[in-house]
C-alpha cells in the first residue's frame, strides 16, 4: 500500500506539471513566446501553398518580430503581408514599420496614399509627422552627443537611474539574473536590477532582497537613496505577467523585504515609478485589466503612505501608451505613443506650473527620439552647466542596434551661432505656414464601484458623439470615431467646443488658437470628459463651506456653484435638487432648519445666474442622512466633516 501511495503521488504530480506543448506559430504567438513563435512561422510559411494563410503568417511574423525589438525583421515581413492584401490595415501597418525603420519619406507618402483614401486626417499628420523627421535627418545636430555605453551586451538593458552620485542602477535580463529561469516571451531570463559604477562601468547584481525569481526593473529611488522603489512582474502560467509598484526602505545599510504598494487590484499593472516635488507625489504608469494601454497617475505621500491613486491630466495621457516616467527638478519626462512623435515610444517632457497644471508636452526632438522606441531619460542631478554644456545623462532606446534595448550617454551643448560681420547683408527669413491640428477626445468618465462620489478609475473613449466648435466667424459640426477622437485643422481664434452624447452630461470647454512663434506643425491635444447621466443619485459637491450658523454661500463655494451652473447651462433639459446635510451633532429640528436654509441659499445663487426657478428645488435633510454612521460621540473631524455636505440630485 506505501508504494501504491508513492507512485499515486508521483502520478499526481507529474500529471499537474504536463504543460500543453506548442504545435504552431500561430500558438506559440498567442502564448506570447515570440522567440518560438518566428522559428515556426517562417518554416510554415516556406510549406504553405494559399495566399491567404501566407500573408496571415506573413503578418504574424511582424508582430513577433516587432515584439523583439527586431524592426528590420519586422519591416520585411509587414511588406510580405501588404504585398499579399493581408487586410485593409496592412499598408498601416508598412507605414508605422517604415517609420519606426526611419524611413520617413517612403512612411509619408504611403501615409499621404492612405489619407487620399480615408480622408482620415490622423493620416495626414502623420506624413507631415514623418516629412518633418526626414527634414531634421538630414541636418546637422551638433547639440547632443549620443553615444551607447560601454557595459551594453546582447540582452537587453533599461530604464538607469542615478543612485549614490557614482552609480547607475538598471534593469537587465542578462544570465545572471537571479534564478536564471527563462521568460517565454523574449527567450531570456527573467530581469533583475543591476547597479553599475560610473566610472569604472563594473556591473554587479543589486541587492538580493530586491532582486528575486519574478521580474524586476524600473526603479527610481528618493534624494537621501534610503527608500526604492520599483516595478516587480510575477506569472501564474508562464504567460501573463502582472505588474506592481514595490517599496523598501534602507534604515540601517540593509535594504528590507519589499513590500507591495496596494494602488489597484492583482489584474492591474502598474509600475515604473519616479517622485517629484521633494519626494511627496509618485508618479508611474498603470494599465488596467479593461484597458490595453497605459496612462500616468499619481499619488501624494500621507502621514500612513501613499494617498489613492489618481490619473494625470488629458493634456499628458492620450489613447496611446504613455510610460516610464521620470523626473529632474520641475520637469517630468516620459515616453508616448499617442502623442505626435517619430516612431515607437518617444520621450516627451512638461513641467509643473506655479498654478499646479503641467504645461503641453514637448516632444525632445531628433537625434534623443527616433524610429524606435526610446524612454526612461534621467538628467544627471550632480552635473553642473555651463556655457558650453548645458546637461548630461542617460536614456535607452531600441534603436537598430540589433540588440533589443540599450542604454545611451547623451550630453546637450549650447548651439553655436553663426558669426556674422557688420558688412554681411541681413538675411530675411521666408515666410512659411504652418498647420495647426486640433486632436480631441471624447471619453466617458469611470467611477469606482460606478460612483460618481468615489475616485475615478479610468476613462473609455465615446463612439459617435457629437463634436460642436464655435467661434466668432466659424462653426463646425462633426461626430467622433469609434476611438473617441477628432481632428482637424484650425485657423488663429478662441474656440469653444462642445461634446454631447445621448444618456450623457453635455460639457464644453474653450480653446485659443494662436500661430505666432511656431516652427513647424504643431497638434494641440484636448479632452473632453463626459459623466453619464444618473437619475435620483446625489452627488457630492466639494469645497462647499459654511460658516458656524449661517447658511449664506462663501466667496470660497462660489467657483463649485459656478461650475454646476456651467452644467445645468449645457443641458437645460435636466432638474436638479439641492440637498443640504449636517452632522450628527445637535437638536434635530435646529439641524432640519439649518440645512434647509443651506440648500436655499445654493438654489438662489443658480437662480441669480439666469436659472430658471422650475428646474431647482432645495431639500435640507439635516442629520437623517449620514454618509458615515460613526457613533457621534466619538466621530472624528474628518468624519463630521464627511457627513457635513452640499448634495444635487438629478430628478428623473
Amino acid at each position: 500500500m506505501r508504494s501504491l501511495s508513492i507512485i499515486l503521488f508521483l502520478f499526481l504530480v507529474s500529471a499537474c506539471t504536463v504543460t500543453k506543448k506548442v504545435k504552431t506559430g500561430e500558438m506559440a504567438y498567442r502564448l506570447k513566446q515570440f522567440p518560438l513563435a518566428t522559428d515556426l512561422l517562417e518554416e510554415e510559411y516556406k510549406d504553405e501553398n494559399d495566399n491567404r494563410a501566407r500573408a496571415r503568417k506573413a503578418h504574424l511574423l511582424a508582430k513577433s518580430y516587432d515584439m523583439l525589438h527586431e524592426y528590420g525583421e519586422a519591416l520585411q515581413w509587414y511588406d510580405v503581408a501588404d504585398q499579399l492584401n493581408y487586410n485593409e490595415r496592412s499598408d498601416i501597418e508598412l507605414a508605422e514599420a517604415l517609420k519606426r525603420n526611419e524611413r520617413y519619406t517612403d512612411a509619408a507618402q504611403l501615409f499621404i496614399d492612405v489619407y487620399k483614401r480615408t480622408r482620415d486626417l490622423d493620416y495626414k499628420l502623420q506624413s507631415d509627422l514623418c516629412l518633418e523627421a526626414a527634414r531634421n535627418m538630414d541636418k546637422e545636430d551638433n547639440s547632443y552627443v549620443i553615444q551607447p555605453i560601454s557595459s551594453n551586451s546582447k540582452y537587453s538593458e533599461y530604464s538607469p537611474v542615478f543612485y549614490q552620485n557614482d552609480f547607475l542602477v538598471f534593469s537587465s535580463d542578462k544570465p545572471a539574473s537571479t534564478g536564471g529561469k527563462e521568460y517565454a516571451w523574449t527567450g531570456n531570463t527573467f530581469s533583475d536590477l543591476f547597479v553599475m559604477g560610473i566610472k569604472d562601468r563594473k556591473v554587479y547584481n543589486f541587492d538580493p532582497y530586491i532582486n528575486t525569481n519574478a521580474n524586476e526593473g524600473t526603479a527610481w529611488f528618493n534624494k537621501s537613496y534610503d527608500e526604492i522603489y520599483f516595478t516587480r512582474c510575477y506569472s501564474e502560467d508562464q504567460r501573463d505577467q502582472y505588474c506592481k509598484l514595490y517599496f523598501s526602505m534602507k534604515p540601517n545599510d540593509f535594504w528590507v523585504e519589499p513590500e507591495a504598494l496596494p494602488f489597484f487590484d492583482d489584474k492591474t499593472n502598474y509600475g515604473q515609478p519616479t517622485l517629484i516635488e521633494n519626494d511627496s507625489v509618485l508618479i508611474f504608469s498603470v494599465c488596467a485589466e479593461d484597458n490595453k494601454t497605459y496612462d500616468l497617475y499619481y499619488s501624494v505621500r500621507v502621514e500612513n503612505g501613499w494617498s489613492e491613486a489618481d490619473i494625470m491630466p488629458s493634456s499628458i495621457n492620450t489613447e496611446g501608451n504613455e510610460k516610464f516616467p521620470t523626473a529632474y527638478k520641475d520637469t517630468l519626462y516620459f515616453a508616448s505613443d499617442g502623442l505626435p512623435g517619430y516612431g515607437g515610444l518617444d520621450i516627451f517632457k512638461t513641467y509643473l506650473r506655479s498654478d499646479g497644471s503641467w504645461s503641453r508636452p514637448e516632444n525632445m526632438g531628433i537625434p534623443v527620439n527616433g524610429g524606435a522606441d526610446d524612454f526612461g531619460l534621467v538628467v544627471d542631478p550632480n552635473f553642473k552647466s555651463n556655457s558650453n554644456v548645458l546637461s548630461q545623462g542617460y536614456f535607452t532606446s531600441s534603436r537598430n542596434t540589433g540588440f533589443g534595448d540599450d542604454i545611451f550617454f547623451f550630453a546637450q551643448y549650447a548651439k553655436e551661432e553663426e558669426d556674422k560681420t557688420d558688412t554681411e547683408e541681413p538675411e530675411v527669413a521666408e515666410s512659411e505656414e504652418y498647420n495647426i491640428y486640433l486632436a480631441g477626445r471624447v471619453v466617458e468618465v469611470q467611477y469606482q464601484n460606478d460612483d460618481p462620489n468615489e475616485r475615478i478609475t479610468g476613462k473609455s473613449p465615446i463612439e459617435a458623439s457629437d463634436i460642436n466648435i464655435s467661434s466668432p466667424d466659424t462653426l463646425l459640426n462633426l461626430k467622433t470615431d469609434k476611438n473617441g477622437r477628432f481632428l482637424l485643422t484650425l485657423n488663429d481664434g478662441n474656440y469653444a467646443i462642445k461634446a454631447s452624447k445621448k444618456d450623457f452630461l453635455t460639457n464644453s470647454i474653450r480653446q485659443r488658437i494662436n500661430s505666432q512663434n511656431l516652427t513647424g506643425d504643431t497638434t494641440i491635444n484636448v479632452e473632453i470628459a463626459l459623466d453619464p447621466i444618473i437619475y435620483n443619485q446625489e452627488i457630492i459637491l466639494q469645497n462647499i463651506y459654511y460658516d458656524y450658523d449661517k447658511w449664506d454661500i462663501r466667496d470660497d463655494a462660489k467657483p463649485t456653484l459656478d461650475s454646476l451652473y456651467a452644467t445645468l447651462d449645457l443641458n437645460p433639459e435636466i432638474s436638479i435638487q439641492l440637498s443640504s446635510h449636517t452632522d450628527c451633532r445637535g437638536e434635530i429640528d435646529y439641524n432640519n432648519i439649518l440645512s434647509q436654509k443651506r440648500a436655499q441659499s445654493a438654489v438662489d445663487y443658480l437662480k441669480s445666474k439666469g436659472i430658471s426657478e422650475g428646474r431647482l428645488m432645495a431639500k435640507g435633510y439635516g442629520k437623517t442622512r449620514l454618509r458615515d454612521n460613526c457613533n457621534c460621540d466619538d466621530c472624528t473631524d474628518e468624519q463630521h466633516q464627511i457627513n457635513r455636505r452640499t448634495t444635487f440630485t438629478i430628478l428623473k
